[in-house]
């Protein structure tokens, strides 16, 4: 009886999980500020859009070898009513993050990006060119209940407490046509 218990359990999480998101994420805008000269060599950004999906591609070089890298990082949301919602507003270390797995969901999703997508790893080379390619984010992958509305992403990089560069990311969810 308990097998088909679980059996019962796995189907409807799996049923949950594949069933088709009824939204899009869009990335409208990527800006980056900030960039210390010092450290980066490179660090440049397209967005792009194709096929109902916003693809990023990257290219970031730095100047000399490191190790140490934290990130503050921000991601506040409205709702169509305009209800401002801060999902988080955290400081953790870049290299770790690329690293382990997460508890919170969202970072899970785009700490898994950043490693299907990009050639980032630890400790960082002086001379080396990390790519980005075609990074995006399944929707699949996200939670089924995300509400419409806007975002705005707030990451910074710091390098013995000094800010290396600021991104701010705009974008949406909207409905699925």
């Amino acid at each position: 009886m308990i097998a088909v218990l679980w059996v019962c359990w796995f189907l409807i999480i799996n049923g949950v999980r594949t069933e088709p998101r009824n939204f899009r994420l869009v990335l409208d805008d990527i800006i980056v500020s900030d960039r210390d000269p010092d450290l980066m060599e490179k660090l440049e950004v397209q967005l792009s859009q194709r096929n109902n999906r916003s693809y990023v591609d990257a290219q970031i070089i730095f100047k000399r070898n490191f190790k140490d890298m934290s990130a503050r990082t921000a991601l506040d949301f409205w709702k169509s009513s305009n209800t401002k919602m801060r999902l988080y507003d955290v400081r953790l270390d870049a290299c770790l993050f690329l690293d382990v797995s997460h508890k919170n969901r969202l970072f899970n999703i785009y700490a898994k990006a950043l490693r299907n997508y990009s050639n980032l790893s630890c400790p960082f080379k002086a001379n080396f060119t990390y790519t980005f390619k075609q990074l995006y984010f399944d929707e699949q992958e996200l939670p089924s209940f995300i509400p419409l509305g806007v975002f705005r992403a707030l990451i910074e990089y710091s390098t013995k407490q000094k800010l290396s560069a600021r991104i701010k990311i705009r974008g949406k969810i909207v409905p699925r046509l």
